[in-house]
């Protein structure tokens, strides 16, 4: 009876206890031994898979090609780790397929060279990459489609991503066509110095909010976008570029230019009016005036003709004439039907 191996002991317990998936097999493909994680993982008892070729855990479209690639490194066998080459799947028992990862080590013995696979499941994170792709689509799907400019810029001031709404401004079709160019490469020297600046700040730490930026379009328009720019950190912190955001304001612009001269009007004219009603003067109270004379005694106690007065304080004028009764009576003149004309 050969004496136990503790050598070989412990290193069963290892691989019963280890959290991956643990098969074994040889240069034809054929299954020597699996640990307790791939019976869970697989849905087969270990005498079930002892014996039988890899292919019946791949899926039936896969297996042709499964077994040219393992023919292959039976001949080139050296370690691949996981992470290597494109996901695979794993077929289970009850014909339900697993996302799986697998990293492969020879093993060479007296005996031959054994191929040792460690396999993971990557159900949860296959989750998680396709829940990140679906966030991922709704916010380039949502910045693709706002009117705003936004972008993203390194430390380098070049472009890392950019919405269709930049890359309109910038005259190029796709903001694919920015990506790693600086503003220098759209803008006249003096335009792209002033936006480097900002940006400079920018990186130092220092945001730019809703500053006025005047901009020349590729069709030579002249425009104006509201911009804020701010630093983009890590979590620890660390400044790693910048983001920015922009907004054309130049029909906002005109409108409240138009506003501006529509009330500097308004207030014109209701100066003017108010200006015309200071001069409308009115006579008003009790006005102390000669029986004889007709004179009207003013505020500073002295004695004014009538005509004098009322026009210095009103906007009327006097034209003389004679009333019916006084022509009759001291020119001997008859009334007539018509008024006399004014002297």
């Amino acid at each position: 009876m050969s004496k136990p191996n503790p050598t070989e002991d412990r290193m069963s317990l290892m691989v019963e206890a280890s959290p991956n998936a643990i098969i074994l097999a040889d240069a034809e493909g054929k299954i020597l031994s699996v640990n307790a994680q791939a019976e869970e993982l697989f849905g087969y008892a270990r005498a079930e898979l002892q014996g039988q070729k890899v292919e019946m855990l791949v899926p039936e479209r896969f297996r042709g090609h499964h077994l040219s690639v393992r023919q292959n490194y039976s001949h080139d066998s050296v370690a691949r780790p996981m992470g290597v080459g494109r996901d695979l799947c794993g077929l289970r028992r009850d014909g339900t397929e697993v996302p799986i990862e697998i990293g492969l080590n020879p093993v060479r013995t007296r005996e031959g060279v054994f191929v040792l696979a460690s396999i993971i499941d990557i159900t949860k994170r296959k989750l998680a990459e396709e829940a990140l792709m679906r966030e991922r689509n709704l916010l380039r799907t949502l910045i693709d489609n706002l009117p705003d400019y936004i972008f993203v810029k390194d430390l380098n001031r070049r472009f890392v991503t950019a919405n269709n709404a930049v890359a309109r401004l910038m005259g190029r079709k796709s903001p694919d066509e920015l990506i790693g160019k600086r503003d220098e490469d759209f803008y006249p020297e003096q335009a792209a110095k002033g936006f480097r600046a900002d940006e400079e700040k920018v990186l130092r730490g220092e945001p730019v909010i809703n500053k006025n930026e005047p901009n020349t379009d590729q069709q030579g328009r002249q425009t104006e976008i509201l911009t804020t720019k701010v630093p983009l950190r890590e979590n620890s912190g660390k400044i790693i570029g910048l983001v920015g955001i922009g907004r054309d304001v130049t029909e906002l612009k005109q409108k409240e230019l138009a506003l501006q001269v529509m009330v500097a009007d308004q207030e014109k004219l209701v100066a003017d009016l108010q200006n015309a009603l200071n001069q409308v003067k009115a006579l008003h109270g009790l006005l102390p005036i000669c029986s004889f004379c007709h004179k009207i005694r003013n505020a500073d106690g002295k004695w004014e003709r009538l005509e004098s007065y009322v026009s210095s304080r009103t906007d009327a004028s006097f034209t003389h004439g004679f009333c019916p009764e006084c022509a009759e009576k001291h020119y001997g003149m008859k009334p007539s039907s018509k008024p006399p004309s004014a002297g």
